[in-house]
């Protein structure tokens, strides 16, 4: 397929900043022992923020660095913490960015794979015709806490990240998806229900299942880790990320890390990185990059892309 050309970016994230110290109070736990299990030292909380007014903040930023009269052919949200049943958030993102219309909009519920599923849906309509995509990732997930569960409350925080997508007929991209289908190591029943999870079933899925994943795409792109300029793998464990890493002998320098400051977002969590990245100037136009995200399903999903 050919590849992808990101034409803009955003990410934005809950508006109360939530330390390892802050946790302390009303969780059984501390700063070392979250940092040495995880890497994480801080996640953002949307208290009033809701989960559409994150992601229409991501939409708007990215949105800034287009013409003003562009056209939006779809809207995309990769989410598993909807604020409605229905409309789809997609709709209500469009609507608020005045982008109702011919506008194709829809939600993508992958967990923490979603928003790279997002990305292989994305090339997909781009390959049939459509010119410009919006992609947002956006999870609004401590409502979905069990404070009591303490392995577990203090990974997740709430962000949302979005990238205007355009067709590269110059560049390539090839994808993998799959599931292992055990839905109770990490599940969350309900629109008002807790998210229960497995840690050590996850870790053990994530370190066999990502560099599965990285080998798959390189041989179908026919490059090695060497020829890939930077790994962008779902912040939801920095041990994780640093086991996947060994596994693949990929350098600390070519995959990128910010789940020391929001911890696991979900289906955000690749749509910041790659946002972060960009602006940053860690990746740029003509990159290649990967792309993992795994999670609840047990689902994975990962992409090889020039943009």
């Amino acid at each position: 397929m050919a590849g992808i050309k990101i034409t803009g970016y955003g990410h934005e994230h809950g508006e109360c900043s939530v330390s390892n110290e802050d946790l302390q109070r009303y969780v059984d736990t501390n700063d070392e022992w979250i940092q040495e299990k995880t890497g994480i030292k801080n996640r953002y909380f949307a208290k009033k923020l809701t989960n559409v007014d994150m992601a229409v903040s991501a939409a708007e930023k990215a949105l800034k660095m287009q013409e003003d009269d562009i056209k939006i052919d779809a809207v995309i949200v990769a989410t598993f913490t909807p604020d409605n049943a229905a409309p789809s958030m997609a709709a209500e993102v469009a609507g608020r960015l005045g982008l109702d219309g011919e506008t194709l909009c829809f939600d993508i519920n992958g967990a923490c794979a979603g928003f790279v599923f997002g990305l292989t849906v994305s090339n997909a309509l781009l390959s049939k015709g459509y010119k410009r995509i919006l992609l947002i990732g956006s999870e609004k997930i401590h409502p979905h806490l069990d404070m009591d569960d303490r392995k577990t409350c203090v990974l997740f925080g709430d962000a949302a990240g979005a990238l205007i997508l355009e067709q590269d007929k110059d560049g390539v991209c090839f994808n993998i998806a799959g599931l292992e289908a055990n839905k109770e190591i990490l599940e969350c029943r309900g629109f008002g229900g807790k998210i229960q999870m497995s840690g050590q079933e996850v870790y053990r899925f994530a370190v066999s299942k990502i560099p599965e994943c990285v080998t798959k795409l390189l041989d179908s792109a026919k490059v090695s880790v060497d020829d890939v300029d930077m790994f962008i793998f779902h912040q939801a464990n920095l041990r994780i990320i640093e086991s996947a890493a060994r596994k693949l002998k990929i350098s600390e320098e070519k995959y990128f890390v910010d789940v020391e400051k929001y911890g696991n977002t979900s289906a955000a969590s690749v749509a910041v990185a790659m946002s972060e990245c960009l602006e940053k100037g860690i990746i740029k136009s003509g990159d290649k990059i990967v792309a993992v995200g795994f999670g609840a399903g047990l689902s994975y999903g990962g992409i090889f892309m020039s943009i």
